[in-house]
């Protein structure tokens, strides 16, 4: 039931999107834009994207590195997998998929894959959102609708600036976070506080190795070409639909994608991806071209990440043999893990009582 409220949740998002985005819209005229563009375009946007694939993959990896080397090959199956689900599922339940899919205990626990994930996440969000906010910032100010986005963009680097402080924190004090989230939570629930807490603590043993230097060096380096990759493609693909953007326009319209697609919404992330698109065009595109060929260009783009995120994710969910349902059941089963991660730390602290084994544990089917 739960599953199913979500999914209705997704869905109401996703339309109401969708409405606010073709309303009074000439959907022949759309269609007609869309045929009509220059197709090379697309096909050079479909071949970035395969890089910038590989690109994740390897730098995901990096983070990986340090607890276990996972194999390529499996790193590049769990990625082409993961990100399919992440797209494709309603409310980003797919955000679990990849954490949960390259956890091969006890060599790497779930804690240790989904924290690689977390800073994957709060490192793009600084990264891009100080990019928006840059980019924003050398716009004339009499442009449509700059309050509003660059009102977003702030509260966004702002969010994901207090997320990295709390990872430095919990890092470099892991009671203190703790802590802090179980006071915080318990005037609302002590059960909450509890399991919340408790769960973070797990996380945060997730968090205890980190790359070498010169590592890190190269996941900054690759999280530049990654992002860089991003936003030129995004440029080349508008050149298709007859606009002659900047590098500045380009990334300006991808922190309001970024920003959009955040929102949880239905499958697919259609509705929000789209409004988002053609919200970050209307700061530099005519009202009349918008309504066509930037509607079009929101599609094109929409459709060519849905497709290279779906081909990849069936070649390599058929290929490696991994169960699709289990990629459901990976929100419930990562929250699992931590709980019983949490109740091994607990007992390996207490003097005199050994650590649960994984024998001591009910098996799970799947």
């Amino acid at each position: 039931m739960r599953r199913a409220a979500q999914a209705l949740v997704g869905l109401g998002i996703s339309a109401g999107a969708l409405w606010l985005t073709l309303r009074g819209k000439d959907l022949g005229a759309i269609w007609r834009a869309g045929r009509e563009a220059d197709h090379r375009y697309l096909a050079a946007y479909l071949l970035i994207l395969v890089a910038i694939h590989y690109v994740r993959t390897v730098r995901w990896g990096i983070l990986l590195e340090p607890v276990a080397r996972v194999p390529f090959a499996r790193l590049n199956g769990v990625c082409a997998v993961g990100f399919m689900a992440l797209f494709i599922l309603p409310l980003r339940l797919g955000e679990f998929a990849r954490p949960y899919l390259v956890a091969d205990r006890p060599r790497l626990r779930v804690s240790a894959a989904l924290s690689s994930v977390v800073v994957e996440r709060v490192v793009d969000g600084v990264f891009t959102a100080a990019l928006f906010v840059a980019a924003l910032l050398a716009l004339p100010a009499g442009t449509a609708n700059l309050g509003l986005v660059r009102g977003a963009g702030w509260v966004v680097l702002g969010v994901f600036v207090v997320l990295l402080v709390f990872l430095v924190v919990a890092y470099a004090n892991r009671q203190l976070a703790v802590g802090l989230v179980r006071r915080a939570l318990a005037p609302v629930s002590h059960r909450l506080a509890k399991r919340a807490s408790g769960m973070l603590d797990a996380f945060i043993h997730g968090l205890r190795l980190v790359p070498s230097r010169r590592k890190l060096g190269l996941f900054f380096l690759l999280t530049v070409v990654y992002w860089g990759l991003n936003g030129w493609g995004m440029q080349l693909l508008a050149r298709g639909f007859g606009f002659d953007i900047s590098l500045v326009a380009a990334y300006t319209v991808l922190g309001v994608l970024i920003v959009g697609v955040m929102i949880p919404a239905g499958p697919g992330m259609v509705g929000t991806f789209q409004y988002a698109v053609v919200l970050g065009l209307s700061l530099f595109v005519p009202r009349a071209a918008l309504d066509v060929q930037g509607q079009a260009y929101a599609n094109a783009l929409w459709g060519a990440q849905l497709l290279q995120l779906t081909a990849f994710g069936v070649f390599f969910l058929f290929s490696k043999h991994i169960e699709i349902g289990r990629i459901f059941r990976a929100p419930a089963e990562v929250e699992e893990e931590l709980e019983e991660e949490e109740a091994e730390y607990l007992a390996a602290e207490a003097p005199g009582e050994p650590a649960p084994t994984a024998s001591d544990r009910p098996a799970r089917p799947g």
